[in-house]
Parts: C-alpha cells; structure tokens; sequence
C-alpha cells in the first residue's frame, strides 16, 4: 500500500507539474522527488519529513547561493558547499533528511549554475509542491499499522513462549548443562523487543490525524494495550532467562540437604509458556491465571519446606517465583484482581 500510495503520487506531481509551464517546467523531476519523500507510514511522520526535507533544500540552496557570491574557484567552493553542507545537515531537527543539506548546496551550486535565479527556485518550489501532493495522499488514504502490530506481537509472543519452554526442557535435562550450553538455549530476545517499541510508536503516530482511527479505535486501543502488557512481560521473561542461563547449575547445589527445585521451577516456566501461546488480548483467562498461580505456589512452597530460602538454589528458585508473579499480575484484568490470589 506504501509502494502504491507513493507511485500514485509521485505521478499525480509529475503531471501537474507539466501542466503549470514557464520554467518550473524544464526542472519537473523534483516534484515527484518531494513526493516520494513525503509519503510514509504514518500521516504525521509524512509531515515532519516533507518539513524536513523542504528546510535541507532551503538550507543548502541558501549555502550555495552564500559561496557563490564569494566568488572562490570552483574546487574551493565545491569543498565549502559539501563541508558546511555536512555539519549544517547534522542539525537534530533535519533528523535523517540532514544529508539533503549537502546534496541539495552541489545542485545548485554545480547544476543550477546558468540559471542561479530559477533553478533555485524550481528546486525549492516543486520539491515542497511535491511533498503537499505526498502529505494530501497519506491524509486521503492514512496508514494504520494493525497488521503489522499484531504480527510483531505475534512473534515475540511465540518466541517468548519458546524461550521459557527452552529453559524448562534444560532444567528437566537429567544430565547437568555447562554454562555453555546454558547460553545457547538463551534465545536474543532484544531484536524482538526492539520491534515492538517500533511498532507501538508507529502504532501510536499513526493515530494523529487519522480520520480511520474512529473506525478502528477499539482494535488500536486493544493492541496498544496488548503490546504494552507484551512489553513488560518480555522484560521480566528476559530478566529470567539471563537468571537461569547465567545460575541455573545452583539449583542442583544444595540437592542433598533437600528435594531439587528444579523440576517445580521447570513446571512453573511451562505453564507461563502455555499461557503466553493462549494469549489473545492485553490479559490472560481466569482458568489460565490460576492454574499459573498453582503452578509458583508449588514452587514457593517447595522453597519453604526443604529451607532453601538461604540457600543459593532457593535464591534462584525465589527469583523465578517474585518474576512469574509478576508477570501474572500484568496480565490479570481489572475485574479479576480482587479475585485473584493477592500475594500477586
């Protein structure tokens, strides 16, 4: 749909452009330029980089405009323009749209050459012509990222799910795992999770000057909220995963004073998995909270009974339990919090 939108404009400014005549017409190629920089994925990120992109042009035309009245010879001026033009373009409000600064000085300074008063004016005038037919076209036909944010969602729902059953399989493993093999069972989860922020922003510009968001209002306040719970639980999955790969071994230490906790740790980190794949919303099934709950409560109270909680595997054990807990309580909703067991 971005390909189409932007094809669609960069047509529509191209035509027009033919149509106005004078001596816009001999430069007409920077109106489809514009468009095609000012349709992106959200209405408001279109704005901003149509602003962006017309202030570089300005920028750049006005430091070649500055070199040429100095009248220094050619390579000189060739190196101020690209030299200013670079640290000009570093300048935080042109954001990734900076690199125009420099470009935009050497077309006016080498291209616009015979013609130092139209050719600027051209480039100026249709690139920013060009941008309003690229912001009109997202206005018209405004993105929103649903699909991709539930996909992203998706994903890192499906890899977190992976990640605890990966580290439950290693705790039942009756042969003990090195360090080593630990860590391959480790899954990155931060690429995933880095995703998600960018999709929950996305998410959340798209919504600005979008006359789609009243249809849609109720399925992106749904996914918002299913990708902020998503994210906090990631973080607290991450915070076990780094636990267990780094001191799953001191769970065996100590076995001899009293019954392994590794196989109720294991149990705990399965059914948090099987929950997280029943997942279809911000909160989790009142059956599937509970039978959760069961499961940390055994391990809990599998750490008091054999006096682990001053040992180092109960150390470990202890952390799983306050993680899980915690995580059980980002995904209890509202109605069900009184309801729900209340050391959560």
């Amino acid at each position: 749909m971005l390909a189409f939108k932007t094809a669609v404009a960069a047509a529509v400014a191209w035509l027009a452009v033919r149509e106005v005549g004078g001596f816009l017409a001999d430069y007409p190629w920077y109106a489809p330029l514009g468009a095609v920089v000012a349709v992106n994925n959200t209405v408001a990120s279109s704005v901003r980089d149509a602003s962006r992109a017309v202030c570089a042009v300005l920028l750049g035309a006005g430091l070649a405009f500055g070199v040429r009245l100095l009248d220094l010879p050619s390579p000189v001026a060739l190196a101020v323009v690209v030299g200013v033009g670079t640290v000009v373009g570093g300048l935080r409000f042109l954001h990734d749209l900076g690199s125009w600064v420099p470009v935009s000085g050497l077309f006016v300074l080498l291209v616009g050459g015979g013609d130092p008063v139209h050719y600027p004016v051209a480039y100026l005038g249709l690139t920013a012509f060009g941008a309003l037919i690229g912001v009109a076209m997202n206005l018209a036909f405004p993105p929103l990222p649903v699909l991709r944010t539930s996909s992203a969602e998706s994903r890192l729902r499906g890899l977190l799910a992976e990640q605890l059953d990966a580290l439950a399989d290693g705790l039942m493993s009756e042969e003990v795992l090195s360090t080593e093999e630990w860590r391959a069972r480790h899954h990155d989860l931060l690429p995933r999770i880095h995703e998600l922020e960018g999709v929950l922003a996305e998410l959340n510009d798209a919504r600005r000057a979008n006359w789609r968001v009243a249809r849609w209002r109720e399925v992106t306040d749904r996914q918002h909220e299913q990708a902020r719970a998503l994210h906090q639980l990631s973080l607290l999955v991450e915070d076990v995963s780094s636990l267990i790969a780094h001191r799953a071994h001191l769970l065996r230490i100590d076995a001899e004073v009293g019954d392994s906790l590794m196989g109720d740790a294991a149990e705990t980190l399965q059914v948090m998995a099987e929950l997280l794949r029943s997942l279809t919303g911000p909160t989790a099934h009142e059956e599937d909270l509970v039978r959760a709950d069961d499961t940390v409560q055994r391990l809990a109270t599998a750490i008091r009974e054999n006096n682990a909680g001053s040992r180092q595997d109960g150390f470990v054990a202890a952390s799983i339990v306050t993680s899980v807990r915690r995580a059980l309580a980002s995904l209890t909703p509202e109605e069900l919090a009184d309801r729900i067991p209340s050391h959560w």
